[in-house]
């Protein structure tokens, strides 16, 4: 399969839905993908409340145009996503509204979700998860497409194609994966088996801002221009970490992909389509300061005794905190309080899954790596 790379160097409404056309061309063309009378999920990256300039979350533009395309098909579209915290529609609202997702669903025959329920489907393929729990806004469509954004990621490194569909889970029940697999070998596993289960027809990435550092929300907006798409995810994801200079052995979902035998032979002359990729890395792209490094080959006793030495840990900084009590409502192990309107961690229960960083709003949460760890990932 191919991964379609076309520059771009803005969000304007109409070179947005030229591009698309475009990257759909160079995949197989508009009716390989969209049908008559098909009904499809549009599934963003709407991590939180946040506005569209911010890089956070998929751009609206992209959304509508895709959806115009879509409906110009004779199709009809829903756009919908489970970001971290309660899945309904008080949450999703706000959500919407910020992220420019309502003035998104503007487009005629298209609505924003409001099946707020759940259903757990059989996927006896998978290596962790072989009964997964999903929305089962799913269930109301008769295709996903995929529409990640470009981020590093203080957990998973990288949060691409592959880790946006882990929006599929429920809300809050995200936690508890995170409580179940703190080893991010084992999350990454789970990732590529929610992946593999609920198999969208298209994946496309929006890198025209992406973001690096600090994220998934604390980073820092970092122009690169590029619309990425392909039909399989782990290419896209791969295409996209060799644009940013990060190697497929310090990306777990990409490193368990290749193992699992998801990934082979990408040729990254041959296999991409439409810009030189060569000409498009950019080696100086910020990492998440968190554990990036590959332990995989310390023998496991000697890891155990390591392993508090090496983790990063989340830093409150109460000067900027608001008290909005976010992290602490969806911190997974229950190892943050709220003290005076102020969160206080316990680090014997961090798990340091860094969902407090992902979701605070106003960025008073940094990863802070440990000496030992900077040496050894240096």
């Amino acid at each position: 399969m191919k991964v379609s790379i076309i520059k771009q160097d803005n969000y304007d409404y109409n070179k947005t839905k030229e591009t698309l056309l475009k990257t759909l061309d160079n995949l197989g063309g508009v009716e390989k993908f969209i049908n008559p009378g098909e009904k499809i999920l549009l599934k963003p990256n709407l991590l939180m409340k946040k506005k569209p300039e911010e890089a956070t979350t998929t751009h609206p533009n992209i959304i509508k145009a895709l959806a115009e395309i879509i409906v110009d098909q004779g199709g009809t579209v829903l756009i919908g996503d489970s970001p971290g915290g309660p899945f309904n529609n008080l949450m999703l609202s706000t959500i919407y509204n910020s992220t420019g997702m309502t003035e998104a669903s503007s487009i005629k025959n298209t609505e924003l979700n409001s099946n707020f329920g759940s259903f757990t489907k059989e996927f006896k393929e998978g290596v962790i998860l072989n009964n997964i729990l999903l929305t089962d806004m799913i269930n109301d469509v008769d295709k996903i497409i995929n529409v990640s954004k470009l981020k590093t990621h203080g957990f998973a490194v990288f949060t691409g194609a592959v880790k946006n569909l882990f929006g599929l889970v429920p809300g809050t029940n995200k936690a508890e994966y995170h409580v179940k697999m703190p080893d991010i070998n084992d999350f990454a596993n789970s990732l590529i088996d929610i992946c593999e289960c609920v198999k969208p027809s298209l994946h496309i990435m929006d890198g025209i801002d992406a973001m690096e550092g600090a994220g998934p929300s604390g980073g820092s907006k970092r122009h690169l221009g590029l619309l990425l798409a392909s039909e399989n995810p782990h290419y896209l994801d791969l295409a996209a970490c060799k644009i940013i200079d990060l190697d497929i052995e310090e990306v777990p979902t990409l490193r368990i992909a290749a193992n699992r035998d998801l990934i082979e032979n990408f040729d990254f002359t041959k296999d991409i389509l439409g810009e030189n990729i060569k000409n498009l890395i950019v080696t100086d792209f910020k990492k998440a300061p968190a554990n990036s490094g590959n332990l995989r080959n310390i023998p496991k006793p000697i890891m155990n005794l390591l392993v508090d030495r090496l983790k990063s840990k989340p830093i409150f900084h109460h000067d900027i905190c608001v008290g909005c009590g976010d992290c602490a409502a969806n911190c997974p192990p229950v190892a943050i309080q709220m003290i005076d309107k102020k969160p206080e961690v316990d680090y014997d229960k961090c798990i340091s899954c860094f969902c407090c960083q992902e979701l605070c709003p106003v960025k008073a949460i940094t990863i802070k790596k440990p000496f030992l760890a900077k040496l050894i990932f240096k």
